[in-house]
């Protein structure tokens, strides 16, 4: 079959390699001028800056085993840093929950939530054979009936709630806990309690290096945004600036938003799918600091409740951004903060950032030298209440309608390891119902 691909991040990538292997002819349209999306990496004033993507999981099973197959096994290595922690009241209090245990060492709530929390993740040890966290469509659909805020105040308390459940889902999504799933917490802690420690690791250079190994083995057609693609019971069109041109099936593997305006006259399942589909916005700041004042650390989180507009920062050394003299730290903004300033220019927006990192750790004021502003405003999806059961249900019917296969991480896959899951799982079922011919 003849085949293309709409977006050349993770999840395209890997089903576009995926369809290839199976004897396709597979083309790969990007609109941007590289491979990645958010995992897409850039130099600046000689630092290999991560726009997107900064840390993956030693428990990334799929995404380890493809670069292993690409032969870029070796370019996977483990952070080794001093532990990051959570700010509360202007301390920074260590906090690095590996282990489901660890939670009771946690000084930054009281112990009455400490011990509540450790309950509830000690609980997720029930779904272990029944959840999935990086694919949230395997399991019991009752659990996507509550949001993770509600869910957490009243089983946890608003300390383990605003420390951890909700700091944790603005570290790594951006926005509230109010606007997650019950499901994704019960996932996500079965994965901890069942898997182990939650080890963060790297590659090597940049994390570009997995897009960039994945898209040198395709044929991808960089700077060619595509403008419409329009699904028929007799294979695809897809459209852009200069051109169109009719594939047997398209995959459009980009975000539910960009995905929303490319398809024309897309089926009931899939409009209905992506009509309720949301993402959550962010802005990544980096910043030149000198090491001698940076400190030891891989990564803060800052709830909400200390900073309306810093949830994270990254201390890049560990990864190897540093140059003997300056390191880079990278800063992350909650979705309500973000979501105001996307159109603000880059020095309004590193000017405001600065003087609220000034504030939230002193040491760090009048020494961030601003090296680059990333927009993102379609950051990361929204696994909200109803919609990851919305998901399953297109997963199994509606999916690939009008010879259209819709791609990504909203696709109740989260995180990197997802996206990788998603993309071989869209390629087996093309596979499987368009088998090659020798």
């Amino acid at each position: 079959m003849k085949l293309a691909v709409v977006g050349a991040g993770i999840a395209g990538l890997t089903a576009a390699f995926r369809l290839q292997q199976a004897g396709h002819q597979v083309e790969v349209f990007e609109a941007q001028a590289a491979a990645g999306g958010r995992m897409a990496s850039r130099s600046v004033d000689g630092f290999q800056l991560d726009l997107g993507v900064h840390m993956l999981l030693d428990n990334y099973d799929r995404t380890r085993a493809l670069l292993d197959e690409l032969g870029l096994a070796d370019q996977w290595f483990v952070i080794e840093a001093g532990e990051g922690g959570v700010l509360r009241d202007h301390q920074l209090l260590s906090f690095s929950p590996k282990r489901a245990f660890d939670v009771l060492r946690f000084a930054g709530i009281d112990l009455g939530g400490r011990i509540r929390l450790f309950i509830e993740l000690a609980r997720a040890r029930r779904w272990r054979d029944d959840l999935d966290f990086f694919d949230l469509s395997v399991g019991d659909d009752e659990l996507d009936q509550e949001n993770c805020e509600h869910f957490s105040r009243r089983r946890m308390g608003d300390e383990a709630t605003n420390y951890v459940v909700d700091s944790f889902i603005r570290t790594f999504h951006f926005h509230g806990a109010g606007k997650m799933s019950m499901k994704y917490f019960e996932a996500l802690a079965a994965l901890l309690v069942t898997r182990g420690e939650f080890v963060p690791c790297a590659l090597r250079g940049h994390m570009g290096v997995l897009p960039d190994a994945l898209a040198a083995r395709l044929q991808v057609r960089y700077a060619t945004p595509v403008t419409a693609v329009v699904g028929t019971q007799n294979g695809a069109e897809l459209r852009w600036r200069d051109g169109q041109a009719h594939y047997d099936a398209i995959v459009v593997a980009s975000t539910a938003g960009a995905a929303r305006g490319l398809l024309q006259a897309p089926s009931p399942a899939q409009a209905d799918l992506l009509a309720h589909a949301t993402s959550s916005s962010t802005i990544v700041c980096s910043f030149a600091v000198p090491v001698e004042i940076a400190g030891d650390f891989e990564g803060i989180w800052v709830p909400f409740t200390e900073s309306e507009i810093i949830c994270a920062l990254s201390n890049e050394t560990c990864k190897g951004s540093s140059d003997g003299a300056r390191c880079v730290f990278s800063v992350f903004l909650h979705e309500e903060a973000a979501g105001r300033w996307l159109q603000r220019a880059d020095q309004e927006i590193t000017n405001s950032v600065a003087q609220e990192l000034g504030r939230l750790f002193p040491r760090y004021a009048e020494h961030l030298d601003p090296l680059f502003v990333q927009r993102w405003p379609q950051a990361l999806p929204v696994y909200g209440v109803g919609q990851v059961t919305r998901v399953k249900a297109f997963w199994e019917r509606g999916q690939g309608e009008r010879n259209v296969w819709l791609c990504g991480d909203y696709l109740n896959h989260p995180w990197v390891e997802g996206a990788v899951r998603c993309g071989e799982k869209v390629a087996a079922r093309i596979a499987a119902m368009h088998p090659s011919t020798p």
